[in-house]
């Protein structure tokens, strides 16, 4: 019986570590001077086309970008890109560096050449296992 047990639960280990976990990256993104117009275009003309590019390739497995309700907290925009697992999201730089090369070799478009450093500044970034979906 023990022998059975102990069986069971290393079976049960080896099939739960070996299943993936998705990690989320989550940018916590603060309009800058006001720039509320050329933060959105940045973002739905760079952003979204890279991750779109990302998602058709299998480089990652969702996006998105939400913009939060007037009063939410020290940041307007949350971008969030999900990886089917560490090794998706560990390979992410050189993948988005090749999507980067590839659609704006010359830079990122820009609305009235406003810098993104003068529109945006992320407040915060992280991480995070999933462990509920729908």
């Amino acid at each position: 019986m023990i022998a059975k047990t102990a069986c069971a639960i290393a079976v049960w280990l080896i099939f739960t570590a070996a299943v993936p976990s998705p990690i989320s990256v989550i940018d916590f993104v603060k309009i800058k001077n006001n720039k509320r117009e050329e933060a959105l275009y940045f973002y739905n003309n760079n952003w979204k086309v890279y991750r779109e590019i990302a998602l058709k390739k299998g480089y990652i497995s969702s996006y998105k970008m939400l913009l939060t309700r007037p009063g939410s907290g020290g940041y307007d925009i949350m971008l969030i890109t999900t990886y089917k697992d560490s090794i998706q999201q560990k390979n992410s730089e050189a993948n988005f560096a090749e999507i980067i090369k590839a659609e704006r070799p010359k830079g990122p478009k820009l609305l009235n050449d406003i810098k993104p450093v003068d529109f945006r500044e992320t407040v915060s970034s992280t991480a995070a296992d999933q462990i509920a979906s729908n």
